[in-house]
């Protein structure tokens, strides 16, 4: 979700919906998958998308791999020629996602591919469906965290919740009191409060420090920030998206 009119821009999460080692009864399938996880190792999210997608036709009722098809179609988003691709990929992503978790309604990684889904949309949707997007993103994290309290991406996803909700412009508050029916609890100092969360499960992510430093800027906290995009650079980035966002931090610390 962006900064600004929209509900801040969904970069997400390479990492964040790669499931434990896959349960395929099917050998066949299984094979895929290991391939497919290699091709998302490799940062190649269409290839890996070809063979979750082959995988799934050789077991159709695995949620694993339908999480995996979900995250691939919302890397792909990054990566689309146009908007309205980018909107498909979205809205499989969501689909997928919805498939998986009626499957597996209580793994915490369907509800956590749902909230990225929602979020990921939002850049895509009008402003009330951006808004309504919101709160099933904030249910969704929710809802993971009930299932899995060491889920570092739920919290992430909250620190970006957070930061949306309490940085929405006039129009989108309006929506927003009438989709909630009334303005949610939202805070920066909240949002911080949940990146922290985040780094201490897992501080080897390049992403949580990324988006705390962010959020002090907002804040107008320039060297707390610092410290966050200093200590993103020392990491190893996991993906595409961690590649950019040091790009972003060296950027920021040449000002």
């Amino acid at each position: 979700m962006n900064h600004g009119p929209r509900i801040q821009r969904m970069k997400w999460l390479l990492p964040a919906l790669l499931c434990h080692a896959a349960l395929a009864a099917n050998p066949q399938a299984e094979q895929l998958i290991e391939k497919g996880d290699a091709a998302v190792a490799a940062l190649h999210a269409s290839e890996a998308l070809s063979l979750f997608d082959q995988a799934a036709k050789a077991d159709p009722n695995n949620a694993e791999i339908l999480l995996r098809i979900s995250q691939q179609y919302s890397n792909l988003m990054a990566q689309a020629n146009s908007r309205a691709e980018a909107l498909d990929y979205g809205q499989r992503s969501l689909e997928t996602a919805k498939q998986a978790e009626a499957l597996a309604p209580n793994n915490p990684k369907a509800h956590l591919a749902l909230a990225v889904a929602y979020g990921r949309l939002t850049d895509y949707e009008d402003n009330r469906t951006k808004v309504e997007y919101s709160r099933y993103v904030k249910t969704e994290a929710d809802k993971t965290l009930e299932l899995d309290p060491k889920e570092d991406f739920a919290y992430h996803v909250l620190g970006r919740w957070n930061y949306a909700v309490s940085t929405l412009n006039p129009v989108l508050k309006l929506i927003a009191k009438y989709v909630y029916g009334g303005m949610p609890d939202a805070s920066l100092e909240e949002a911080v409060r949940d990146y922290k969360k985040a780094i201490e499960l897992a501080p080897q992510r390049v992403i949580h420090h990324h988006e705390l430093a962010r959020t002090y800027v907002a804040m107008g906290q320039p060297y707390e920030a610092r410290k966050q995009w200093e200590t993103e650079l020392a990491l190893k980035p996991e993906d595409n998206e961690g590649v950019n966002d040091q790009k972003e931090a060296r950027a920021e610390l040449a000002k």
